[in-house]
Parts: C-alpha cells; structure tokens; sequence
C-alpha cells in the first residue's frame, strides 16, 4: 500500500473514530466503510486494509463486511496508532 494513499485518507477514518467515540453508547463503537469514504472505491480499499492491520494488532475486529467494532477501552490506543501511520 503506497503511503500517499494512506496519509490522503487516514485523517478522515481518524476524525470518524474521533466523533463515533465521544457520543455513542455501549462499549463498543461500529466502525463503517461506507460512512467515511461514500462510494469513493479507492478510499474503501485503503480504509479496509487499515483497519485489517488494527485487527492483526487486536485493536478491531470485522464484524460483517464493511464494519468494523473497536472497543471504547481501546479507542486510546487506536488513535495512536493511527496517527503513528500519519
């Protein structure tokens, strides 16, 4: 994966985590593809591809295609590992 594809996209899935966190309910927050990047397939693929290393990691796990859940107990250091990708 080419690094300006990642630095073009990666603010946009870090705002979205961001925002999902601060409001919602439960302890887990649903992370959506589709819901950061539209229909953009480009910004969909590179946004799936980081969000499968944070679930190597074991920060996320899949879901269902095109969503991903992340724990709010470890929304701390998926932010930091995003923006150590920045």
């Amino acid at each position: 994966m080419k690094v300006w594809k990642v630095r073009q996209y990666l603010p946009a899935l870090l705002l979205y985590v961001q925002r999902r966190v601060e409001g919602g309910r439960g302890f887990l927050a649903a992370i959506r593809i589709r819901d950061i990047c539209g229909i953009d397939r480009r910004c969909c693929t590179v946004i799936q591809r980081v969000l499968e290393r944070l679930e190597e990691r074991g920060l996320a796990r899949r879901h269902k295609r095109g969503v991903y859940l992340i724990e709010r107990g470890a929304v701390e250091e998926v932010v930091s590992a995003l923006k150590e990708w920045l």
